[in-house]
């Protein structure tokens, strides 16, 4: 049944390929853009130094120093974030694009892809056609449709970025199609290889969809899902690899919502639920393994001041008591994390360079094996005399970013 799906959506982009052939022949436009950032930020729990990203002067190797963030992960010194060179070549119908990332974040962001190869490089590489002015086909890689933040720092009205965010896929490869009924309400639907994943790590797709839906002028509602078995990947960090042969079924509903009330003040809201079955090793199931769930929610309100200074605010709750997820990994168990981000944003340069000064406070409550809680984090871990156990975690930052 999938191989006739798919036989027969390519003999219909074919058809449509040849009837539209005339405009494809006209002549596109080449677009350059990209950005870099960096960052400091100070943690005052004062965490152990380590020495880079995946290297450490600590057991556990991971080179992070501000647990459960997602990119800002190092302490008190002057951190490359990410630099981008993005190539789109557009035509009427029709645009390629390769999308590279260098640095810190870009391994971080790729993750699914084989260190030290040039596969890394790539944050998106597909093609689109609009076989009508409704419909368009995408094939290769590309970012993810789950989420309300981007790993594009200039996108984000935060730098650091959310729970759900992190704790979501980043990108996919495959192929997919959207349809746009009206300018108010869409469809998408796609097959892929799974979450983070350039390969297919078991020959099983995963499934992809969005409906898109504007209410009102200024009011955007997204629901997203992707679906499939995630056996011997990396989207499940908790898994062993002795689950090979266990069916790791995952589904992960989204929803994302942006409302803009006036040109200066935007709410936005990002709520998710995941849950499946086989997801995590656990000796006390008759089958070795344990079903589970996650999800979370985080609310955002943006207020532009002047053209050259606002502030966001986002408020965040991400439950993963079931220990399924990257959170949960840094942890060594099931949590549930809080998070409070107050960013300011200064404008120079008409927007393309911007100075993000931010405080943020994360509040983790861990699993015990006992059914209680304990504080997650250590203020003063490489001072005996100093340290002890405490459930937040706060830091103070300023992010350069320049986009062109």
């Amino acid at each position: 049944m999938k191989k006739f799906a798919l036989v027969t959506l390519a003999s219909f982009m074919l058809s449509a390929f040849t009837s539209q052939a005339q405009d494809s022949t006209k002549t596109g436009k080449l677009t350059i853009s990209g950005y870099v950032d960096m960052y400091y930020q100070y943690n005052f729990n004062n965490p152990t130094r380590e020495v880079g990203l995946f290297q450490s002067t600590t057991a556990d190797g991971d080179g992070v120093e501000n647990l459960g963030r997602i990119f800002d992960v190092k302490n008190n010194t002057f951190s490359l974030g990410l630099a981008q060179t993005k190539f789109a070549y557009t035509t009427d119908r029709s645009e390629v694009v390769v999308d590279l990332t260098y640095g810190p974040n870009s391994l971080l962001g790729n993750f699914g892809n084989v260190i030290g190869g040039n596969d890394l490089m790539i944050k998106q590489a597909y093609m689109s056609y609009m076989f009508t002015d409704k419909l368009n086909v995408t094939v290769g890689q590309f970012g993810t449709h789950i989420g309300y933040e981007l790993i594009d720092a200039p996108l984000n009205y935060n730098y650091s970025l959310s729970y759900l965010f992190g704790n979501g896929p980043f990108y996919h490869t495959g192929a997919k199609a959207s349809y746009a009924f009206s300018e108010s309400f869409g469809i998408m639907a796609g097959v892929v290889n799974g979450w983070d994943a350039m390969y297919d790590f078991n020959g099983t797709k995963s499934a992809i969809a969005q409906i898109y839906v504007a209410p009102t002028d200024g009011f955007n509602i997204y629901v997203n899902y992707i679906g499939g078995d995630e056996r011997n990947g990396l989207s499940f960090p908790t898994l062993a690899a002795t689950a090979t042969s266990a069916k790791t079924v995952s589904h992960l509903f989204d929803l994302t919502t942006t409302y803009q009330l006036s040109d200066a003040f935007k709410l936005g809201l990002n709520a998710a639920y995941g849950f499946g079955s086989n997801l995590k090793i656990d000796a006390t199931q008759d089958d070795g393994y344990a079903k589970g769930s996650w999800g979370g929610a985080a609310l955002y309100a943006d207020y532009r001041f002047s053209e050259f200074f606002g502030l966001g605010l986002r408020a965040e709750h991400f439950i993963d008591k079931d220990g399924l997820r990257y959170i949960s990994s840094t942890f060594g168990q099931g949590c549930t994390v809080s998070e409070f981000t107050l960013t300011g944003d200064m404008k120079f340069m008409d927007g393309h360079f911007n100075l993000k000064p931010e405080f943020r406070i994360d509040v983790a409550n861990v699993n015990d094996d006992m059914g209680g809680t304990y504080k997650g984090y250590v203020s003063n871990p490489g001072n005996p005399d100093k340290a002890k156990a405490t459930n937040i975690q706060p830091t103070l930052g300023m992010a350069a970013i320049y986009a062109f």
